[in-house]
């Protein structure tokens, strides 16, 4: 076996009311894993990732949509709600979410206070 290769694991992720048959659903769904399995490099202990959509028809051919994202990790969990009219959209911007937890800085604080003039002042004596 060659110790490079990389053994992939299959990734819980689920989504729950999305309609199989839809070409706009598939695309929203290859999106969704994606972003998912991009996720994995950076947390790759990923207990489970679900989305949840409801659909509200509002008119005869238009539908609403509601999408819920749980993402499990060891240590804590991530919720994200999106709506919209395009459910390719609505998971475009999930993703765009997704890709925001990778390059957020997990533990240090967003913005570093630096010390006052005077406060380096008297550190120095």
């Amino acid at each position: 076996m060659n110790p490079t290769a990389e053994v992939s694991t299959r990734l819980p992720v689920y989504i729950v009311g999305l309609d199989d048959n839809d070409i706009e659903s598939s695309l929203a769904k290859t999106k969704f894993q994606r972003s998912i399995e991009s996720l994995s490099h950076v947390y790759p202990d990923i207990g489970e990732a679900r989305a949840t959509v409801r659909a509200c028809s509002k008119g005869k051919e238009r539908k609403h949509f509601e999408v819920h994202v749980l993402i499990r990790m060891p240590k804590h969990q991530v919720e994200f709600r999106e709506e919209g009219w395009s459910i390719e959209e609505v998971f475009e911007n999930i993703g765009l979410k997704i890709k925001r937890l990778m390059t957020k800085p997990r533990d240090s604080p967003s913005r570093r206070r630096l010390p006052a003039r005077a406060e380096r002042a008297v550190a120095r004596f």
